[in-house]
């Protein structure tokens, strides 16, 4: 008689689900873990909401340790911030409708695209990192000690908030003393600028004496000029051939060799994720306590093992898998070692 199934309450946690808890760290773990379960059922992380992604998305994105993530937000953001300023300029000194609206567009897309796919990067970020970890240890504990040491904890969240509580007081504190300087610029009054330049008095007027006027000297007869003599008519003058004019002749247009285009480089080849790339399927059992105790064995020899409970036309079973492995190499060892203590062991590839 097969002894009686464990109640969920008491149930073993899968190795998945205890490396998901590793990873993450202690910080709002709850609300990640059914969202990772959703996304390894339907096979891909799609789109979900994350309002932590979205309002505050660089604390966020450091805080959860996606560094690349958050270098190319931070290029995005530097480029959108040159372009507004460094093209827009006087675009922005008239602001229209369409303007305010184009403005508007960029802030809800920079809000809207992390908030959108921020839980979809966390959990590739966090299978790669469990998948590492589990390759470099030699048991699922071993590999949830080494998630949890580099997991984000409420020690690094206080870093945050102390650091943005910091650089908020250091920008009011700029503001408040430019603002007060421009204030308190040197500007001399009206009443200080009359005592530094003392007024200048007129000088007094002097009466000047009429001047009488001098009686003109008396002028002697001048001789009439000499009668001039008829002026003799001149010849014309030859008029000058005229110099035909020189037409310089259009050159002929230069010819421009035609650019050849350049060749496009070939795009590199992607890799493929090594994430959920192969895994095992140890058995598939109508009772659910035998996929327990099969669950127990494969975790106490170190192997990443879950469950998953499936529906057929004959009612839910329990399906007992390993992995994921990044290689068919990885796959095949754990199957032989799998199979070593007398299970059945399929690879197949994700």
């Amino acid at each position: 008689m097969p002894a009686p199934s464990q109640p969920a309450a008491i149930a073993p946690e899968s190795a998945t689900i205890a490396l998901y808890r590793a990873a993450l760290g202690t910080v709002n773990v709850g609300r990640y873990l059914p969202v990772f379960e959703r996304f390894d059922e339907e096979g891909r992380a799609g789109p979900s909401w994350n309002w932590a992604a979205a309002l505050l998305t660089l604390n966020w994105l450091v805080f959860r340790q996606l560094w690349g993530t958050a270098l190319v937000y931070v290029a995005a953001v530097e480029g959108l911030v040159l372009l507004v300023l460094g093209l827009g300029r006087e675009w922005l000194a008239r602001p229209s409708l369409a303007q305010w609206g184009f403005l508007g567009a960029i802030l809800v897309l920079s809000c809207l695209i992390p908030g959108v796919y921020g839980n979809a990067w966390l959990h590739v970020d966090t299978r790669r990192r469990m998948t590492r970890a589990v390759r470099e240890a030699k048991t699922v504990r071993e590999a949830c000690a080494a998630l949890a040491q580099r997991a984000s904890s409420r020690k690094r969240l206080l870093g945050l908030v102390v650091i943005n509580g910091v650089l908020a007081v250091a920008a009011v504190g700029a503001y408040w003393g430019l603002s007060r300087w421009v204030g308190d610029r040197p500007v001399l009054p009206t009443e200080a600028l009359s005592e530094v330049v003392a007024p200048v008095e007129p000088a007094p007027l002097v009466p000047v004496p009429p001047v009488e006027p001098v009686p003109p000297a008396p002028t002697e007869p001048v001789d009439p000029p000499p009668a001039t003599p008829p002026a003799q008519p001149v010849a014309d003058p030859v008029a000058p051939e005229p110099t035909p004019a020189v037409v310089s002749a259009p050159l002929a247009p230069a010819t421009v060799p035609a650019q050849v285009p350049a060749s496009t480089p070939a795009a590199p080849q992607t890799r493929a994720d090594p994430v959920q790339s192969y895994a095992i399927n140890v058995g598939l059992f109508a009772d659910a306590g035998n996929a327990d105790r099969v669950l127990t064995r494969l975790i106490d020899a170190g192997l990443p093992a879950y469950i998953q409970v499936v529906d057929s036309p004959n009612g839910q079973r329990t399906r007992v898998r390993v992995g994921p492995f990044a290689s068919r190499a990885l796959a095949d060892d754990a199957a032989a070692r799998i199979r070593a203590l007398g299970l059945d062991a399929l690879v197949f590839r994700q």
